[in-house]
């Protein structure tokens, strides 16, 4: 089974973690780092290495981090040369879902983020658009 690590500025990898088990139940294999106003990169890095390689198995590791350019996905990036690890940028409630969800049904972490960065695409939406007619 893909491992996952959510990692975030502030507790948001805890909150997107919690909500998702609210609504699938427990999950195995998933771990959640938090990124502490009072921590380095270094910390980051060490905790990530620390997760990474609790969770590596030879489907790989999906890291989902909140944004783009943000110290969690830079250093999240590291890995992308020394370990089977995909990261993907952007992490929301539906992306944490649907990787919960899929990640079973791939025996390969390159196509689970593939297929992740597409359906997640979709999951962002103006309701305005939609419900012009009310206006």
């Amino acid at each position: 089974m893909i491992g996952i690590i959510i990692v975030s500025h502030g507790v948001l990898s805890e909150a997107l973690l919690s909500t998702s088990e609210m609504i699938l139940g427990k999950q195995d294999k998933i771990v959640t780092i938090p990124l502490i106003a009072s921590q380095g990169l270094d910390d980051l890095k060490g905790k990530l290495c620390e997760a990474v390689e609790a969770l590596t198995s030879k489907e790989g590791v999906l890291i989902l981090a909140d944004m783009f350019g943000g110290s969690a996905a830079n250093v999240s990036a590291i890995f992308l040369t020394t370990h089977k690890v995909e990261v993907i940028t952007g992490v929301n409630l539906p992306m944490v879902l649907e990787a919960m969800l899929s990640r079973e049904t791939y025996s390969d972490v390159k196509l689970l983020a593939r297929h992740l960065a597409e359906k997640s695409r979709g999951t962002i939406i103006n309701m305005g658009d939609i419900h012009k007619t009310c206006r």
